[in-house]
């Protein structure tokens, strides 16, 4: 199918971000009213799961649908870029500033050697 890798790159993002959540998938389960074999099913590919139980899990997860809904080619820089965001996503406010900060400061410096 033609989604297979996208498909891959999904559940991974659920199974990682299930775990940065420390939520079981019987947990996530319940969240979602469904079985656990369900969630476990669609974390190992056996089963896809419905748009409706998809952007639950999105929600729950606080993960983007992005690669699933605007695949692109991969490249090194993508995937970095991919690597970065999936981060960010789970930074609490203070470590989004201090990252910011650190951005910024990098840039001022890159700016100042082009001169």
């Amino acid at each position: 199918m033609k989604c297979e890798k996208e498909l891959a790159l999904l559940r991974e993002d659920i199974r990682k971000g299930r775990k940065n959540k420390k939520i079981t998938q019987e947990e996530l389960a319940e969240k979602l009213e469904v079985s656990p074999t369900h969630v476990k099913h669609i974390e190992s590919g056996h089963r896809k799961p419905s748009i409706e139980i998809l952007f639950e899990i999105a929600k729950i997860l606080n993960i983007s649908l992005d690669s699933v809904v605007f695949s692109k080619n991969e490249s090194a820089h993508t995937d970095t870029r991919e690597k970065i965001d999936r981060l960010l996503d789970i930074s609490d406010e203070a470590s989004l500033r201090f990252i910011l900060s650190v951005l910024e400061a990098l840039r001022e410096k890159e700016q100042a050697g082009v001169r």
